[in-house]
């Protein structure tokens, strides 16, 4: 096995103190001159020197490592997340560890003592579902971690966390005067399970827009985000009468689309379907499906900053700034006039 290159091999190659070589490699301030500055730097270049982190998270104080919590890194949304934020925190230097706490709040508590014992410097965290039912308990395992959070996605109430979010009500009021512009009066509609804020908000904002024109669902099933729940709540919709649909999520989206087929029936020519996240093309399907944009792109890089600003700021975890983004409509093939 090939020695490790060390700071005094260096230093050695460079013809400098080991102190020099120090504050050069973790970008201290300093008196080193750019001459020598520059010699350091070919020296560590030559010698393939790689930094060790653990020394020189001694030095700095900061593990260059930051993590995402997610609820289902299984579910499409959240893995286009992980990596949109995987890139922001490459571009700014950090490395980005993943942790997914399968929607339980047990398992989220222990993911976020652990993480914290790790020493990353910040943690982005999409809280599980039962945390919207608790925030009182969320709010003292961040409290208590001592870390930077970020909220993204799913937010709390109450004002204690930073966080970012899309406009959710918004983005399930644009579905539905986008679907009664194209004509649609019998109009069905498959939740995600409402107990988690996100859902009820795009749920909610979908039948106020459909009330304020005398207008009603035909049927509300609620589904679970993956492509079963949408698989299942096919039948029901056909049977309600509907010409549209909207799913709260492009995966029960896909899933409806499935069942439809093997009834025989056509998108969009016996059934219109509108989804949610825009992000089923990343995977390789879903181009012909019309659906509300969650400009994720745009969420991982505003949590990035509210997360910068805290870890360069050094202040408390807990701050309570929010950042709600506005949704966009994504037309596509499978919404057409009935």
């Amino acid at each position: 096995m090939a020695k490790r290159t060390t700071i005094k091999d260096v230093a050695a190659a460079a013809g400098v103190s080991v102190t020099a070589v120090s504050l050069v490699l973790n970008n201290r301030p300093s008196r080193v001159s750019d001459e020598t500055r520059d010699i350091i730097l070919k020296a560590a270049k030559a010698l393939n020197y790689v930094p060790n982190q653990v020394a020189r998270t001694l030095v700095t104080q900061r593990s260059m490592l930051l993590a995402l919590i997610v609820p289902d890194i299984q579910n499409l949304f959240f893995a286009a997340l992980a990596k949109r934020f995987e890139d922001e925190c490459r571009q700014a230097g950090y490395s980005l560890i993943i942790a997914n706490t399968d929607d339980s709040r047990a398992a989220e508590h222990d993911v976020l003592v652990r993480l914290a014992a790790r020493g990353v410097d910040g943690m982005f965290l999409i809280p599980a579902g039962e945390s919207g039912g608790a925030p009182e308990r969320l709010r003292v395992d961040v409290e208590r971690c001592g870390r930077p959070v970020v909220l993204v996605d799913r937010m709390v109430n109450e004002p204690w966390c930073d966080g970012v979010a899309i406009d959710n009500r918004a983005g399930g009021r644009l579905a539905a005067q986008y679907l009664m512009e194209c004509g649609h009066r019998r109009i069905a509609c498959v939740s995600g399970d409402v107990r988690i804020g996100n859902a009820a908000e795009r749920r909610d904002g979908f039948v106020e827009a459909l009330a304020e024109v005398g207008l009603a669902p035909t049927v509300l099933v609620e589904g679970d985000y993956r492509h079963g729940g949408g698989y299942d709540a096919a039948d029901g919709v056909v049977e309600s009468g509907a010409t549209a649909v909207f799913c709260c999520n492009d995966l029960m989206a896909l899933g409806l689309m499935q069942r439809l087929r093997e009834r025989g029936l056509e998108v969009p020519d016996d059934m219109s379907v509108m989804g949610y996240d825009g992000i089923a093309e990343r995977f390789g399907f879903g181009f012909d499906l019309t659906t509300i944009g969650q400009k994720i792109g745009w969420l991982a890089h505003e949590a990035s900053i509210l997360m910068k600003g805290r870890i360069d700021g050094g202040g408390d975890a807990a701050v309570g700034r929010s950042i709600v983004i506005p949704p966009e409509l994504i037309r596509r093939g499978s919404v057409a006039q009935p």
